[in-house]
């Protein structure tokens, strides 16, 4: 098996894991956020439809053929394994982001579990940053390649992967640092 079959299905397996435990949640809260009193500490609906939207269409420029196909492969590779810690420590603690602004109480065994995420968050993120780093620079280099193939979809797409990088580092990690800390002094 390459090692390109092995990173796909587990960067969109994990995501699918996290689709099946927010749907029963959506059709329980008729797509309002999932109250804090059921114990629920989930990536917000619209993050896991974005990510799902992401993989979707990487996993697709994976199988083009060339030069696209191999840019994207190698996104990929330094993608996968971020995207999966980034959805163990990092966008759960997001789900309890309604909650806290509505001043529900959150039940203790769910603040816990959500603090020893921000504290790993905390630690890790000088490492998440650098694989940034590495993400950005393989997605510019498919940017570069999709335009020089006139793959003007992948390209997009390479865009899209950027910015959503940096509304990572600037809004995403730090607000869910910011959700720990409330939970430390609430």
């Amino acid at each position: 098996m390459s090692k390109r079959s092995i990173l796909i299905p587990t960067m969109i397996a994990g995501v699918a894991v996290l689709a099946v435990s927010n749907s029963a949640t959506a059709q329980h809260t008729h797509g309002a956020h999932a109250p804090a009193s059921q114990g629920v500490l989930q990536i917000p609906e619209p993050m896991r439809i974005e990510h799902e939207e992401i993989h979707a269409h990487l996993e697709a420029a994976t199988e083009a053929t060339g030069a696209v196909g191999a840019a994207a492969r190698e996104l990929v590779e330094v993608l996968a394994p971020h995207f999966e810690r980034e959805n163990q420590i990092a966008l759960p603690p997001l789900g309890l982001l309604a909650p806290l602004a509505h001043g529900e109480a959150i039940p203790d065994d769910v603040r816990a579990r959500a603090l020893a995420m921000t504290d790993s968050l905390r630690a890790e993120l000088p490492g998440m940053l650098e694989e940034h780093v590495r993400i950005a620079a393989a997605a510019k280099k498919l940017e570069q390649v999709a335009r020089e193939h006139g793959d003007a979809d992948v390209e997009a797409l390479a865009r899209k992967l950027q910015m959503h990088a940096r509304m990572e580092e600037e809004v995403n990690y730090p607000v869910a640092v910011l959700v720990g800390t409330l939970l430390r002094h609430r």
